[in-house]
């Protein structure tokens, strides 16, 4: 039985106990340290995971006082990097939720703390670990696309509200919507085509979700309540879907862009083109990317569940259909479970912290890239 300690259980903590349970994982969860911990303790009561846990309200106590065999970060991303540290001086296996980082200081620390300690940490990037992500790495390695020359990614988010009218609005809390939303999609192209990014280029728009409301407005008080397209009320009960918050998507402190365009280019050459809007809803939502090489291209859609191969030089077009689990991001959840849990015992991670530092990388120099108005080469 190993024993666990989360530092924050917040959602994606949640989401991750839900597969671990599925897995009927052989853990405890020893030590929670958060500092809602007197709200969240009582809905946990009878739930024989956490029969014995112990609750926190401050992470340097739980690691100072716990004997763990592992450490799951979910706390707010600005908290990833100073905590994943000390997990990493304390040489114990850590799920650490992304971005790994959200600021340059923060990636060279995070850098130099990991050396020779990537494999013992799992990143939270189930994207990569989906089914049909690891068709199409298949697919790829086989030869039958040729050399990759080129690789188109969208990201269409139907969900987009969540990143308004919660926390996810600040940027100084999650570094913004690159290191929010694009470091999965980078991640994925990463692991299919075994290229890094090495120079980029990006463009950002705010063009819907901005206004003039005031400052700390809240959907309940507002007279629009219930007819806003964007308010709590109608995401939660016209739209059907779940809500994360309730601050105002128009008011003047909404934060982050509503879209984004980036051009990356890789060590051979390669040309990478990446979207992501946060303004579709509904059914007009799509991710995934169409992988071009020189003797056909692949195309796959998260949201669809299909990869599409063309094949250039006989009349072939071949369709992969996949049935994916509801949620656990296309099941890929699970899949990061069963990694976490061969690190716990003393095996390799496969979404691992050096993946981690890539897209973060990657991420912040698309952000500087925007601001600066410029190409620029990526560091790592």
């Amino acid at each position: 039985m190993k024993r666990i300690g989360f530092i924050g259980y917040g959602l994606r903590s949640e989401t991750m106990m839900k597969s671990f349970r599925s897995l009927e994982a052989d853990i405890t969860v020893a030590a929670v340290a958060d500092p809602r911990h007197a709200e969240i303790a009582p809905g946990l009561a009878g739930d024989p995971y956490f029969a014995h846990t112990r609750w926190y309200a401050d992470a340097d106590e739980l690691l100072a006082g716990e004997a763990l065999d592992g450490v799951f970060i979910g706390t707010r991303c600005s908290l990833h990097t100073p905590y994943a540290c000390r997990v990493l001086d304390m040489g114990l296996p850590l799920f650490l939720e992304k971005p790994v980082c959200i600021t340059r200081p923060q990636y060279e620390q995070l850098r130099r703390a990991a050396a020779d300690k990537e494999k013992q940490v799992v990143v939270s990037f189930p994207l990569r670990l989906s089914s049909i992500t690891l068709e199409m790495k298949r697919i790829v390695d086989s030869g039958v696309l040729g050399r990759l020359t080129m690789v188109q990614a969208v990201n269409n988010v139907p969900y987009g509200s969540v990143y308004y009218h919660s926390w996810y609005r600040d940027p100084a809390e999650t570094g913004g919507l690159f290191l929010q939303k694009a470091t999965h999609d980078i991640d994925y192209i990463h692991f299919l085509t075994g290229e890094r990014p090495v120079s980029v280029c990006a463009k950002t728009a705010k063009l819907h979700f901005k206004g003039d409301r005031p400052a700390g407005l809240h959907c309940p008080d507002c007279p629009d309540y219930r007819t806003c397209p964007e308010s709590s009320y109608v995401v939660k009960n016209i739209l059907k879907e779940d809500v994360q918050g309730d601050s105002c998507c128009f008011a003047a402190d909404t934060g982050n862009e509503d879209g984004a365009s980036v051009i990356f280019t890789t060590e051979s050459g390669m040309l990478i083109s990446y979207n992501q809007n946060f303004v579709v809803k509904k059914s007009a939502g799509r991710r995934g990317a169409r992988l071009i090489g020189t003797e056909g291209s692949a195309e796959f859609d998260f949201y669809t569940a299909e990869i599409r191969v063309d094949r250039y030089l006989s009349p072939q077009t071949v369709t992969h259909k996949f049935n994916f689990p509801a949620g656990m991001h296309f099941g890929g959840d699970e899949m990061l479970a069963l990694d976490f849990l061969r690190v716990l015992d003393g095996g390799e991670a496969r979404s691992d912290l050096s993946a981690g530092l890539v897209s973060a990388a990657s991420c912040l120099a698309a952000r500087q890239a925007d601001a600066e108005g410029r190409f620029l080469s990526i560091e790592y």
